[in-house]
C-alpha cells in the first residue's frame, strides 16, 4: 500500500513539475520575445532619422554564432560556455536596459546605438539559453509552449505605452533571464553547479555512465543527409526572417489593429492561437509539416495583396506576411528542439546557428528595406515588383531549398516516436514474463524508495531507474528524449546527492535498498 501511494505521489510531483516547467517556460520565453520587439521598435519612439535596427541585430546574431562554434555539434566545452553565458547575459540586459530608454529620453542616436551593442549581445545568448530548456523535454513540450509564448509575447507588447518604455527595455528582459535562472535551479542545471562542472580537472574519473564515445545518428550517408537537412533550414529561416522584414517599413493607412500594438501584433495572437489549436486537436498524430503548408501559401498572398492593394489595404497585407511567417518563426523552434535530440547534437549548437540565422535576414531585411522604401515613396521602384520578387524567393525556397519533405524528414521524431529503440528480443514464454516483471517491479520500488530518501527531482527520478538498468548516457538521452548535456548533468547530480562515483555502486546500493 505504501509503494502504490509513493508511486501516485510520484506521479503527481511528476505532472506539477511538467506544468510548472510549462508556465515557466511559456512566460520566460515570451517576455524575452517582448524584448526585442520593444528594442527593434526604440528608433521610432526616439525619432532617430536613420534606423540602427540593424546594429542589434548584427552584434545578436554575432552573439549568438559565438556561442553555436564555441560549444560546436559534439557539445565540447558545453558547461564553460553555458557558464559564461549566464555570467555575461544579466549584464549586457541591465546595460541595454538602462541605456535605451536614457537615449529615448534625451534623444541621442550614439547612444541608442550603443544600447543596441548591449541588447543584441544580450539577445543572442538568452534566446539560446532558452532553446536549450526547450530541447530538455520532448518536442510535444516545444509545440505547446513555443505558440503559447507568442501568445505572452503579443499580449506584454499590446500592453505596452510610451509611459512603460522602461519597463519594457530594462524589467521585461531582466525578469525573463530571473524566470531561466529560476527553472535552471529548479531541474538540477544550476548556474553554481555549472561552475563547479567547468572547474573540475580534465583527469578525474569519470562516472561510468558518462564514459563513453559519441552516439552517431545512422550511417555516414544519413547523417550528411541531415545535416544537409539541418543548412537548407537555417537558409530558409534567414530568407522568411529577410522577407517579413523587408515591408516592415512599408507605407500604411489606418491599421485596423492599431488598439493591441498593429498587424504584425494581431498576427502573433493569431497563429499562437490557431497553432496551440492545432497541436491540442491532433495531440500525437501532429505533423510539422502541416503548419508548413499553412505558412507558405498565406505568406504568397501577403506578396500579392502588397503588389496589388497596398494604397488601399496595406495593414492587411502586413497582416497576411507576418502570419505566414509566424507559423514558420514557430516552426523552426519546434524542429531545433527535435533536430538537437534525433542527431544527439547540442542544442547550444543548434539554437545559436538558428537564432544567428534568424537575425542576420532581419538584419538585412532591415537594411534593405531601409534602401527601398524611400525609392518607393519617390517612384523611382515600383513596390509591385519588389513583392512580385519576393514571392519569387519564397517559392524558389519552397520548392529548391526546403521543400516539405525536407521538413519531414527533420521532424521525424515528432512522428515515430520511440520507434529507434534496439530490436525487440523474441518473446518469452508467460513464466518469464511474469519473473521479469516481478523483478522489475522490485528494482523500481527501489528505485523510487532512493529518489525519495535522497531528495531527487522528479527528472532524476527517471534517470536512476535507466542507471539501475545499466543504461548509458546515450541511451537515456534518447529514451527520455533530452538532450546528451542534460542527461549528463541530471546523472552527475544523482551521484553527487547518492556519494557514488560509478554506475555500478549505484546499482550495488539500488538493489541492496531496503524499503521501510
Amino acid at each position: 500500500m505504501r509503494q502504490s501511494e509513493g508511486g501516485l505521489d510520484a506521479a503527481e510531483a511528476a505532472k506539477d513539475a511538467l506544468t510548472l516547467d510549462y508556465l515557466v517556460t511559456i512566460i520566460g520565453f515570451g517576455l524575452c520575445r517582448a524584448w526585442i520587439i520593444f528594442c527593434l521598435g526604440a528608433p521610432l519612439v526616439a525619432g532617430a532619422t536613420a534606423s540602427l535596427h540593424w546594429m542589434y541585430l548584427v552584434f545578436g546574431a554575432l552573439s549568438a554564432l559565438i556561442v553555436s562554434f564555441a560549444v560546436n555539434r559534439q557539445g565540447k566545452h558545453e558547461s564553460a560556455v553555458r557558464v559564461g553565458m549566464f555570467r555575461i547575459t544579466p549584464f549586457a540586459l541591465l546595460a541595454s536596459g538602462l541605456l535605451i530608454p536614457l537615449a529615448i529620453w534625451i534623444d541621442n542616436e550614439a547612444l541608442i546605438a550603443l544600447g543596441f551593442v548591449a541588447g543584441g549581445l544580450g539577445a543572442g545568448p538568452l534566446q539560446v539559453l532558452w532553446g536549450d530548456r526547450f530541447a530538455g523535454h520532448p518536442t510535444r513540450f516545444a509545440a505547446l509552449a513555443s505558440p503559447a509564448a507568442a501568445i505572452v509575447t503579443a499580449l506584454v507588447t499590446a500592453m505596452s505605452t510610451d509611459n512603460t518604455s522602461f519597463v519594457g527595455f530594462a524589467v521585461i528582459p531582466l525578469l525573463s533571464f530571473g524566470l531561466l535562472m529560476f527553472e535552471a535551479n529548479r531541474t538540477g542545471c544550476s548556474w553554481r553547479t555549472l561552475v563547479e562542472s567547468a572547474g573540475k580537472p580534465h583527469g578525474k574519473p569519470t562516472p561510468d555512465a558518462l564514459a563513453e564515445p559519441c552516439e552517431t545518428a545512422g550511417s555516414s550517408s544519413e547523417r550528411h543527409q541531415m545535416g544537409l537537412g539541418v543548412g537548407k533550414l537555417m537558409f530558409s529561416i534567414m530568407t522568411f526572417s529577410f522577407l517579413c522584414r523587408l515591408f516592415d517599413a512599408a507605407p500604411r493607412q489606418d491599421d485596423p489593429f492599431a488598439f493591441i500594438g498593429g498587424s504584425a501584433i494581431f498576427a502573433i495572437i493569431v497563429v499562437g492561437v490557431v497553432f496551440l489549436g492545432i497541436v491540442a486537436k491532433l495531440k500525437d498524430k501532429f505533423d510539422p509539416s502541416l503548419t508548413y503548408r499553412l505558412s507558405l501559401p498565406i505568406m504568397v498572398a501577403g506578396f500579392v495583396a502588397i503588389a496589388l492593394f497596398v494604397d488601399t489595404h496595406a495593414a492587411a497585407s502586413i497582416l497576411l506576411i507576418n502570419i505566414g511567417y509566424e507559423f514558420f518563426d514557430i516552426l523552426a523552434w519546434i524542429l531545433f528542439a527535435d533536430v538537437s535530440r534525433r542527431k544527439n547534437e547540442n542544442a547550444l549548437h543548434i539554437f545559436g546557428l538558428g537564432v544567428a540565422f534568424m537575425f542576420v535576414g532581419m538584419a538585412l531585411g532591415n537594411l534593405a528595406g531601409g534602401v527601398l522604401n524611400p525609392l518607393v515613396a519617390d517612384g523611382s521602384v515600383q513596390i509591385t515588383a519588389v513583392a512580385m520578387l519576393a514571392t519569387l524567393c519564397l517559392v524558389i525556397v519552397a520548392f529548391m531549398v526546403l521543400p516539405e519533405g525536407v521538413i519531414t524528414q527533420l521532424s521525424g521524431t515528432m512522428r515515430s516516436g520511440r520507434k529507434d529503440r534496439e530490436p525487440e528480443s523474441p518473446r518469452p514464454d508467460n513464466a518469464e514474463k511474469s519473473a521479469e516483471a516481478e523483478v522489475s517491479g522490485r528494482l523500481e520500488s527501489r528505485c523510487a524508495a532512493v529518489a525519495q530518501d535522497f531528495g531527487l527531482t522528479p527528472r532524476e527520478s527517471e534517470v536512476i531507474v535507466l542507471l539501475a538498468y545499466g543504461r548509458t548516457l546515450s541511451i537515456i538521452a534518447r529514451d527520455l528524449q533530452i538532450a546528451k548535456g542534460t542527461a549528463r548533468t541530471h546523472i552527475e547530480n544523482i551521484y553527487r546527492k547518492l556519494d557514488v562515483h560509478k554506475q555500478q555502486e549505484l546499482i550495488d546500493l539500488v538493489e541492496g535498498y531496503e524499503i521501510g
